[in-house]
């Protein structure tokens, strides 16, 4: 009797042990800090598929909107657009942040701090038309390039 109560347990605690086969996996997310009337910030991510599959949107209630940016260069020049969804190739892992894809929080209702944490969802539709939504919390860390972490003096104007 106790060792089939200790399976039972197992089961039910094993979580995403028994995911899906056709599931993605979302992992390494942070978002970068922000400024005093910084209106936008950097969330990084990465996203690995077993399948097809199509990013459909990520939300936080921390901004008006998360736009998803491709970045390249065409004619000696750097271009960004916005892309409306994107594809999620099988058997890879996309990360945001690298690779000209960058995901932006646009319209920051808050300024973002260093030990602070934002929840994140983030919406991807498989092949098979399936739809799945994943819940995660994002901490805030510093950014490589910061301007708070240049003197002592507070930055407010970057014009």
């Amino acid at each position: 009797m106790l060792n089939k109560s200790i399976w039972i347990l197992l089961l039910l605690f094993s979580g995403n042990a028994w995911a899906d086969a056709t599931d993605a996996v979302v992992q390494h997310v942070w978002v970068g800090e922000s400024i005093p009337g910084q209106n936008s910030a950097t969330l990084e991510l990465n996203i690995t598929t077993v399948q097809p599959a199509k990013l459909l949107s990520v939300n936080t209630d921390v901004s008006d909107k998360v736009e998803i940016h491709s970045v390249a260069q065409q004619w000696g020049k750097m271009s960004t657009k916005v892309v409306k969804n994107l594809h999620l190739p099988a058997h890879h892992t996309t990360a945001f942040g690298t690779h000209q894809l960058f995901l932006i929080l646009v319209g920051l209702k808050k300024e973002l701090n260093i030990g602070d944490s934002i929840h994140v969802s983030v919406v991807i539709e498989y092949s098979n038309h399936r739809k799945q939504t994943f819940e995660v919390e994002a901490p805030v860390k510093k950014m490589a390039l910061s301007y708070k972490h240049l003197g002592s003096e507070p930055v407010h104007d970057h014009q």
